[in-house]
């Protein structure tokens, strides 16, 4: 039986499982190689205007973080559910924590000489993968967010399969 890039296969180490992990990271780094051309052209863009390196990703992450969001919650991770606030504010708090981490990590390399450039895309390993782990795991059981949002006060761990 073929397995459709919305269809979550049974077990995820079998080679269906494989496939459908290979192709939905391929559409992710589409979707996130689009929000990093934003994201550089805008942070190169503030710190030749004369922009501090922290402020200048701070915004710069916040505009291409928030396009990958927008385009990728639907159209990699399949999520076809109303727009859930617990779910964004999560995203938003996992993305402010990452950002000021990494934003603090490029002002330094900055500060000693590295070109902005080679600081930014040298860091995009670890962010992109992290993201895209952060996204599977935000996306891949929907009801946690729709429960807690539904019943105010409930309890945090998640609900059985």
């Amino acid at each position: 039986m073929p397995v459709f890039p919305d269809q979550r296969p049974a077990r995820l180490l079998s080679i269906d499982g494989l496939r459908f992990h290979a192709l939905r990271a391929f559409r992710y780094g589409i979707v996130s190689g689009i929000g990093l051309a934003i994201d550089l052209t805008l942070f190169l863009t503030l710190v030749s205007a004369g922009v501090d390196a922290f402020a200048a990703n701070i915004v710069s992450s916040a505009t291409g973080l928030t396009f990958v969001y927008c385009a990728s919650v639907r159209r990699v991770f399949r999520y076809e559910g109303q727009f859930i606030v617990p779910l964004f504010a999560v995203y938003l708090f996992y993305h402010l924590c990452g950002t000021l981490l990494v934003s603090g990590a490029i002002s330094g390399l900055v500060r000693l000489g590295v070109a902005p450039a080679l600081t930014k895309v040298g860091i995009l390993p670890l962010t992109v993968t992290a993201n895209y782990l952060f996204m599977s795991w935000l996306t891949g059981r929907r009801e946690r967010w729709i429960v807690r949002m539904s019943m105010p006060g409930a309890p945090l761990e998640e609900p059985a399969e």
